[in-house]
């Protein structure tokens, strides 16, 4: 689990860090300390007037604490920032503050309530990594590490060179805490500054001043806020000019389910013009009536749990920001049915995970939670849930406003050019400059044969469709077994999913219903889930990989895939479109270069 501060509320309400023996902001007014330390003297929002359009101003700070800082640049942006300008601010945290923590320091930051109480409905869970939060409509991306900066900064300088216009340097005092005032946050300032990057801290301490000189920064001392009689800032001196260079080509993405709606908008949002080939949308995997979100848990912290819960703080910060109406965050629950699953969920909840990521459930607690009778304890999701997904998909196309093309693209080649051409199954041919492939498990009939088939595996699934009851109408969460049921929507609910390695065949089976509905019985054993009444049924095709990870990056100069999202689309889409985005444009991604690696095409190469 991860670690957490030791933190007490002083007499002015103020919150304590009893670990390093500091305050988390002034007693005098948090909101204008901020204000002067950290923006001023950085020279905001001044310079953010005379930013270009589709500019992504970003911003690296050591210590998100309450996340003032941040909370105060969102707003100010928001107010005086060019309206075709986004904000990416990069924050790190080691020891990070539980919601109920925030709720309380929020008290005193009255002239952000409105930002404050809406960036805690987008709290994620404390659990170690980048939790990437999409914020207003997709102009504001907090990535929050959580973990060690030293530790964090070498796994994320890699595709940060020279991508920072102003670091925040916050955290509590050098000599109070030592161990963050190290050469790697010197070096990697250093590493990320361009010729226009400044920066600015509370502290004068010469430790401090002479390592910013040392990394190649002008530094100025000036009055401190406050009690505080100084404060360093400054800015990145160098002879060679470096600046940031966002690549904005025209992309074309293939494809119409929930991978292809994400990256259209993550791209659109960038400043880049899309448009999506597809026959259809939502008419694949993408389109069954309803689907849960909730993140890979294992018994033990892996590569692939540790993925799945950074994708879920992205999907559900996501869902809520652009499809409120079809996104039901009621929680996800997995019964425990039999022993061996209690002890195994209990050690996942009490030992692993933050308590917000994941909750065990007695059995009482469990079914007061469910809304229906269950025997038996039950690990709990409590930010997870359920949405529609055919409707999710059309409603990302439409906000995006991409220009769509129907036709089944079948063959794809380039040009002399550079450029790709595609060919439609109608004999029409589109080119494009850079080409985005989101087919699922059609996939490698897109590729041209310069680039080695993926390892990709279809796996057909079937859900039922049940009509309600009067017992079954009260449940309340997504239950979660070996198959899944969802709660009530327009009358119904969604039972499955069947899962057949390689079969394709879209033909529903009375066999596959049978299976959904004695799956449900067998493992809830209540009279709720007995005699259910089958309305219809639905069939599509998963694309799975062999590590069960998922395939996304360059496969070909200007040619990306996304692709092998297995059966948590819906959790995973929204960073992989995050992850395609970034690097089209050249922007920081919200994985470190090992988590890149491990979704990419070359984990695949001999």
């Amino acid at each position: 689990m991860n670690s957490s501060s030791s933190v007490q509320f002083n007499e002015q309400g103020v919150p304590v860090s009893t670990t390093f023996d500091d305050i988390y902001f002034s007693v005098e007014s948090g909101v204008d300390e901020s204000q002067y330390v950290f923006l001023a003297q950085n020279g905001l929002p001044r310079r953010w007037l005379s930013l270009p359009a589709h500019y992504s101003f970003t911003i690296a700070e050591t210590g998100f604490g309450t996340g003032l800082n941040f909370l105060l640049t969102w707003k100010r942006f928001l107010e005086q920032a060019p309206a075709n300008t986004r904000l990416h601010f990069v924050s790190f945290e080691k020891f990070p503050l539980s919601r109920q923590q925030l709720e309380q320091a929020y008290q005193l930051l009255e002239p952000l309530k409105e930002f404050s109480q809406l960036f805690l409905e987008h709290y994620p869970a404390t659990d170690p990594g980048c939790h990437r939060i999409i914020l207003s409509q997709g102009r504001v991306i907090l990535d929050l590490w959580i973990g060690d900066l030293n530790e964090l900064l070498p796994k994320w300088l890699p595709q940060a060179q020279h991508q920072i216009d102003a670091w925040f340097l916050d955290g509590f005092a050098p000599a109070k805490n030592p161990e963050m005032w190290q050469p790697t946050l010197f070096d990697a300032m250093k590493q990320t500054a361009h010729s226009e990057t400044t920066f600015a801290t509370f502290t004068a301490a010469g430790s401090v001043r002479r390592a910013l000189q040392q990394s190649g920064f002008e530094v100025q001392k000036v009055t401190g806020f406050g009690r505080k009689r100084e404060m360093l800032c400054g800015h990145y001196h160098s002879a060679e000019v470096c600046q940031k260079y966002y690549d904005r080509r025209d992309v074309t993405i293939i494809g119409g389910g929930i991978s292809a709606a994400c990256s259209a908008l993550a791209l659109k949002q960038r400043g880049v013009n899309v448009r999506v080939v597809s026959a259809g949308t939502a008419d694949g995997a993408s389109g069954n009536p309803q689907g849960a979100v909730y993140p890979l848990l294992h018994a033990e912290h892996t590569p692939l749990s540790r993925f799945y819960w950074q994708a879920f703080s992205t999907a559900t910060s996501f869902y809520r920001s652009f499809c409120a109406t079809h996104w039901f965050p009621v929680g996800v629950m997995q019964p425990a049915f039999n022993d061996n699953r209690a002890k195994r969920y209990q050690r996942i909840a009490d030992e692993l995970y933050a308590p917000d990521t994941v909750r065990y459930l007695s059995q009482p607690e469990a079914e007061q939670k469910a809304g229906v009778s269950l025997a038996v304890p039950a690990l709990h999701y409590p930010k997870a849930g359920w949405l529609r997904p055919a409707a999710v998909v059309k409603s990302l196309l439409e906000t995006a406003q991409i220009e769509l093309i129907e036709g089944e693209a079948t063959a794809l080649q380039k040009t002399e050019n550079g450029s790709w051409q595609i060919s439609l199954k109608d004999g029409s041919v589109l080119v494009a400059e850079r080409v985005v492939i989101a087919t699922g498990h059609h996939i490698n009939s897109l590729l041209p044969e310069s680039v080695e088939p993926l390892p990709i595996q279809p796996v057909r699934g079937q859900v039922s469709l049940v009509q309600t009851t009067p017992l079954l109408s009260s449940l309340k969460t997504v239950l979660c077994f070996k198959g899944y049921l969802v709660p009530e929507d327009g009358k119904h609910h969604c039972v499955g999913a069947t899962f057949n390695r390689d079969r394709e065949d879209l033909e529903p089976t009375p066999e596959d219903d049978e299976e959904n509905l004695k799956q449900l019985a067998e493992n809830a054993r209540q009279p709720w889930a007995e005699s259910l009444q089958l309305t219809s049924q639905r069939v599509s095709v998963r694309a799975t990989s062999p590590d069960h990870q998922p395939v996304t990056g360059a496969v070909a100069e200007n040619l990306y895939v996304i692709t092998a999202l297995g059966s948590r689309g819906f959790t995973s889409a929204p960073i992989l479109a995050e992850v395609i985005a970034c690097q089209l444009t050249g922007e920081l991604t919200p994985l470190t270069q090992d988590a890149l690696r491990r979704i990419s095409v070359s984990r695949f190469e001999s």
